[in-house]
């Protein structure tokens, strides 16, 4: 993606999920060039910037140990190999910046489009591709290139 400054303001959003390896996570977004932000890391929790134009917001990526003590009471740390918590998205300019972002994310071991939008999203005035995590989280990065796009855009069989 392209490069952007880094703001040196206080992330307005925290996105705090879980990981079973912190350091194997930690390498994973270095490599798709997510700017670490030491002052929130330590051995159990790997924290980091999302690339610009999402920079104002910070992953924090719990070990399943440190995850629990932000759950409510009872509950466990889903497997999400199996089950999706959420779709997470970043926002790209081009076509080319979701491309390059993709094949870093496959470079460093994610795996790529688990789920394809009916033509990359085109229906919708979008470009969208996607990658699981090492951890199987779903990450779609997406250009909006007609913002809109038509009526019933869906998800591709």
């Amino acid at each position: 993606m392209a490069t952007h400054p880094q703001p040196k303001i206080i992330p307005t959003f925290y996105l705090n999920i879980h990981t079973s390896d912190p350091e194997a996570a930690s390498e994973f977004f270095t490599a798709l060039d997510f700017p670490p932000v030491t002052e929130y890391s330590d051995a159990e929790t790997k924290s980091f910037r999302l690339p610009a134009p999402n920079s104002t917001m910070c992953l924090m990526l719990h070990g399943h140990k440190r995850m629990k003590q932000f759950m409510r009471p009872d509950t466990e740390v889903n497997d999400a190999h199996k089950t999706t918590e959420a779709l997470f998205s970043l926002a790209a300019d081009t076509k080319e910046q979701v491309d390059e972002m993709l094949g870093k994310a496959v470079k460093a071991g994610g795996t790529a489009d688990p789920y394809v939008m009916k033509n990359y999203g085109a229906d919708c005035g979008m470009y969208s591709r996607s990658f699981a995590d090492l951890d199987g989280h779903i990450w779609e990065v997406v250009a909006m290139l007609n913002a809109g796009g038509e009526p019933g855009c869906e998800k591709k069989e």
